[in-house]
Formats: structure tokens, sequence, C-alpha cells
């Protein structure tokens, strides 16, 4: 192997790809069905229906992966990126579908829309990536992480609406799989530490499979196959406020995909400049557009899969290709997809809680590289961005009294994150030292903490 290749452009060997890639799948699987499960409850579709928008969904999350793992001329961020629908589109899309003027045509047009916008808007936001230095990306990785516990504790205690949240057998479950992952991060060769989050999960399946947890009667009613094609619930309806809706949407991405692009940068050790920064951007659009042309929704990265890459240590983008062509395959076989779909809440547990606490202690060593000791402010901008970003996690309420137009920026920890440490970077530390990452001169002699000058 070529010891110049950047870790994140290896190619490893076939068959190690080819199951690391299947980890990172399964990882995602369960977020990338859930939204369009959602809008498609929401909007009383038809089984049929559902499970042509579950298709879609997965269809065009591998292509919008590829985009950006693989990527093609100004296209693409080139980094370990797997792509999901993002969660801050379920809001606009079930009020725009319930629209009786424009209906689900409408959702798909306003989507295409968005797209276009954010493909035009790319280079405009990009030049924004000078304003992220190293303690502001060490709050969005931190706040990614810390973000992400609420998730995995729902799944230890055995799923959001379980009958028996919280049970015994439950719990033990998800101590089993976070244990597995120990001993072989521990005591197994690179190749099994590698996969030790698959194997968590495998072995956290069967066990709970004999407990009697987990409902595979999704697989029976499944059909075999299903092709995505574009435009199946007619074509899209261009209207302006849809549309209008979505560009919001599609901004708030834009802000919350800007930092993740950086963090992850951090994380993989690649350094991410102005130009990766707009064709991550632009590669979002585009998958976009084709999204609304397939009937799916706007994509975001997918955050659980940051902490696989943490927790693995294998940082090549061909890994998470590979999982983004698994996804196009499984989207065509809806069955297969239903046996992942059903494994047990409790199994996932464990190795959410291994991968979102190293995405958390990622972030800690980037702000522990950060100067405090010469630089009161940066402990401001530290403890300011981290109050305030998790606001939405642990207190969901205190902003539903704020306009609606405010909502989908302060719905989203990260998106919190990245304007709180951007602005108070900018405004404490100066537009140039914050692009520099440097120390203010006149706090370059300050021996002062931040707090009560002690």
């Amino acid at each position: 192997m070529n010891n110049a290749t950047h870790p994140v452009d290896q190619v490893l060997p076939a068959r190690q790809m080819v199951m690391l890639g299947l980890q990172h799948m399964l990882v995602a699987y369960i977020g990338a069905i859930a939204v369009p499960l959602i809008v498609a409850s929401a909007l009383k579709m038809s089984q049929a229906d559902t499970i042509v928008l579950i298709s879609t969904a997965l269809f065009c999350s591998g292509i919008a992966t590829l985009m950006q793992t693989v990527g093609f001329w100004k296209f693409g961020v080139r980094l370990p990126i797997l792509q999901g629908v993002a969660f801050s589109s379920v809001g606009p899309v079930i009020a725009i579908g319930t629209n009786p003027h424009v209906g689900f045509a409408g959702v798909c047009g306003a989507v295409i829309g968005a797209g276009i916008f954010t493909l035009l808007a790319a280079p405009f936001v990009g030049r924004l990536r000078r304003l992220f230095p190293p303690v502001v990306t060490g709050c969005i990785v931190t706040v990614i992480g810390l973000q992400l516990f609420p998730v995995a504790y729902e799944w230890v205690g055995g799923g959001r609406g379980a009958p028996h949240f919280g049970a015994p057998l439950f719990l033990f479950v998800s101590l089993v799989v976070l244990i597995t992952i120990l001993c072989i991060n521990r005591y197994g060769n690179p190749l099994l530490r590698n996969l030790a989050v698959l194997i968590g999960l495998i072995v956290g399946a069967l066990l709970a499979c004999g407990l009697g947890m987990g409902d595979y009667s999704g697989v029976s009613r499944a059909p075999w196959v299903t092709v995505p094609v574009p435009f199946h619930f007619g074509a899209p309806v261009f209207s302006l406020v849809p549309i209008a809706t979505m560009i919001v949407v599609m901004i708030v991405q834009m802000v919350e995909s800007m930092g993740l692009f950086l963090a992850i940068g951090d994380i993989t050790g690649k350094h991410i400049s102005e130009a990766d920064v707009v064709n991550g951007l632009r590669a979002n659009g585009l998958a976009s557009a084709i999204a609304g042309m397939f009937a799916a929704f706007p994509f975001i990265a997918f955050m659980e899969n940051v902490g696989l890459v943490i927790l693995t240590g294998v940082r090549s983008r061909w890994v998470v290709a590979v999982s983004g062509v698994l996804m196009c395959v499984i989207a065509l076989i809806p069955k297969a997809g239903a046996v992942f779909a059903s494994t047990p809440a409790a199994a996932l547990g464990g190795a959410g809680l291994a991968m979102f606490g190293v995405v958390v202690a990622a972030g800690i060593q980037t702000l522990a590289k950060v100067d405090y000791e010469n630089n009161r402010y940066n402990v401001l901008i530290v403890g300011f961005t981290l109050a305030t970003a998790l606001i939405p996690v642990m207190a969901p309420t205190v902003f539903k009294q704020l306009p609606d137009w405010t909502q989908p920026f302060l719905n989203s920890s990260v998106v919190i994150a990245c304007i709180v440490s951007v602005v108070l970077n900018g405004l404490l530390n100066g537009l140039r030292d914050a692009a520099a990452g440097g120390v203010p001169p006149l706090e370059k002699s300050s021996q002062h903490t931040a707090i009560g000058g002690v």
C-alpha cells in the first residue's frame, strides 16, 4: 500500500470493504427508513406507497452517499460520509403533503426546487469555511455526540414506545453488546476490531431473538423486489410557498453540513478546504434534486456513522461508498430490508453507547488542543456553545413559543453549535484571528481565566 495515500483515500481488500460497508449500512438503516415511515403514516399512505417511499429513500441515500464519498468533477466532499434523509425535513414535508392544492407532488417539486437552490448557493456558503477554527469544530464534534445520547438511551430501554421500556432484559442485551464490542477491541485482531460493532450487533440480535424480542412479521408482508422509478406520484408541482419552505430547510442543512464536513475532516485528519466544502454542498443540492424526482427527501450526513469511523479507526471513504452501493441494492429488495429493520432496539443500544461516546471523546480531544491559558475567550466560546446547543436535547420545549420560521434552526443542536460558536469566535477572537485559529493580540499576555478573573 502506498504510504503517501491518505487513510481517507485508501482502498482496502474487497472482502474487508464489503464487511465494513455492511456494518455502516446496518448502523444507518433504522434512521434511513424512519423519515419515510413517519411521513407515510402522517399522510395516510397505502402500504404499497409506503414501500415505495422507503425504497426510494434508501435508493437515493445510496446515490447521495456515492456522490459524497466517490464524487465526480466538482461534486462531493470525498470523505467517509454516509448520507441519509434529514429529520429536519419531516415537518415541512408533512405540511406541504397535506396541502390539498399541491399534495405529495408539491413535496417533490419543493425538494427539487430547494435542491437546485442549494446547488447554486453552495459557492457563497462555502466561503464561510474560514470561520471554523479548532475551537469551533471541537464544539461541533462534541455536540454531535452529546445530542445522540438520548437516541442510544432509547435503544437501551427497548426503543421508543416499547411496552416494557427499561425492562431488565433490554438492559441486559445492550450490556452484552457493549461488553462484546469492548472485548473485541481489547483482545481481537485488527480485522475483528474493525468489525466490532457488526459482531456486537449480531450477538445482540441473536440474544434478543432467543429471549423472545423482535417482531419479524413485517418480513413476510414485504415484497421481494421493487424498482424505484421517477415521478411515481405524478409530475412534480412547483409552487412558490412550498419551495420557499423547503429552501429554509436546505439553508439549515447547509450550515449543519458545513460543520459536519469540517468536523469529520478533523476526525479523519484530512484538511477540508473551502473548495471541498463547496463541492460537498453542491453534492447535497444535486442529490436532493434527484431525490425529489424519486419522491425522496433532502439528505444530510448520518452522525451515527461518524462514531463508527472513530470506533473502528477505518477512515477510508471507499468503505462508506460500498455501504452506499449496498443501500441501493437493499432498496430493490424490501424483504431483506425488513429483516434489518426488525433488529431489536436493545441490540442497537450497546452499539449506540459505544459509537456516540467516542464521538464526544473525539470532540474533547480537539478542544484539548485549544489554547485556554493565553486566551480566556476560548473558555467562553466552548461554555456558551455547549450550554445553548444542548437546549433542544435537554429541554426541547424551550423554543416552542418562538416564530415558526425559527424552528428548523432551533431544533438542531448542531446548527445552534455552528451559529453560536462561529459568532462568538468572530466577536471575541476577531475575524482575522478566527480564520487563522490564532489568539487576539490583547489576550496573548493575559493569564486570567474566563470566569471571575481569578
